[in-house]
């Protein structure tokens, strides 16, 4: 982080975006205290997410096919990568945003030709060190 900020917590989120729809939906937000926080929120919510996409594989649009990893699958491999995890919570606790996106069909209103871009995220909320009460600069740390 940063020399003079230190993390105050990380805001985490599952938004659904859809540029042909001209929309954006928030579906889920939080705040962790902690890196592995973050993560266990978002992995929760990645199965939660992939559970309500989830479709029978006969009951899949022709559409979903286009796609090399159907959204559900992009997400329980992502909340399984043990390794990635590891990257993932060093890049938090460093100050950097994470993220796991996937794109597919739409699979809520059934209108295959509009494209979803799905995203799990988490970033740190970044405070400036203050200098003691009475001074009035920062504190150069």
């Amino acid at each position: 982080m940063s020399a003079n900020r230190y993390g105050d917590g990380y805001h985490c989120e599952v938004v659904a975006r859809s540029p042909d729809a001209a929309g954006e939906w928030y579906v889920a937000t939080t705040w962790a205290d902690t890196p592995d926080e973050a993560l266990d929120w978002l992995h929760h919510q990645a199965a939660r997410l992939a559970d309500a996409l989830d479709a029978a594989e006969d009951d899949q649009p022709a559409e979903q096919r286009q796609y090399a990893t159907p959204v559900p699958a992009v997400f329980r491999e992502w909340a399984a990568d043990t390794e990635f995890r590891a990257v993932q919570c060093a890049a938090l606790a460093d100050g950097h945003p994470i993220s796991a996106n996937a794109r597919g069909p739409d699979r809520v209103c059934g209108s295959a030709d509009v494209e979803v871009l799905y995203s799990l995220a988490a970033r740190p909320i970044l405070r400036p060190v203050l200098a003691p009460f009475g001074s009035s600069s920062v504190d150069p740390r």
